[in-house]
């Protein structure tokens, strides 16, 4: 069984955050005379957060809809329980590093333990969709 994988789209706030943060620590080195524990401190976090967000992804085996948070390993949701897929625009909290998002509804609750959508931010998200249409053509859209 072969598995696609997808990319997140990365959006321009998360380049701020670790410039964000390597510009705090920097600013506090400088403040503060101490070099020596803000700058490998700096380092270390903007390492900590670029790996975690470039361990956001996603994959489609099978009937399976796979998705990789930045502090999770994989999560797989069964792709025929998807009744409905829209494109959306939101800040919600969700394995994504986009505002432009796709949201999923499952027809049953207990699938993500919550009646919200899963929100994911696939870099092509007609790609995406058609993908999942191709496993399950009932997705309404």
């Amino acid at each position: 069984m072969e598995t696609k994988y997808y990319k997140s789209r990365v959006d321009w706030w998360v380049y701020a955050v670790v410039i964000f943060t390597v510009a705090y620590c920097l600013g506090f080195a400088i403040c503060f005379d101490s070099y020596a524990l803000m700058v490998p401190l700096g380092v270390a976090f903007a390492v900590l957060e670029i790996v975690a967000f470039c361990s956001v992804k996603y994959a489609i085996r099978g009937n399976e809809l796979g998705v990789r948070g930045m502090n999770y390993g994989w999560t797989w949701y069964p792709i025929d329980k998807i009744t409905e897929a829209h494109k959306r625009s939101g800040i919600l909290s969700a394995s994504a590093l986009s505002t432009r998002r796709i949201a999923i509804r499952f027809s049953d609750r207990k699938i993500l333990k919550s009646s919200s959508p899963l929100e994911i931010s696939p870099e092509d998200r007609d790609t995406f969709l058609a993908e999942l249409l191709s496993v399950n053509p009932n997705i309404m859209l």
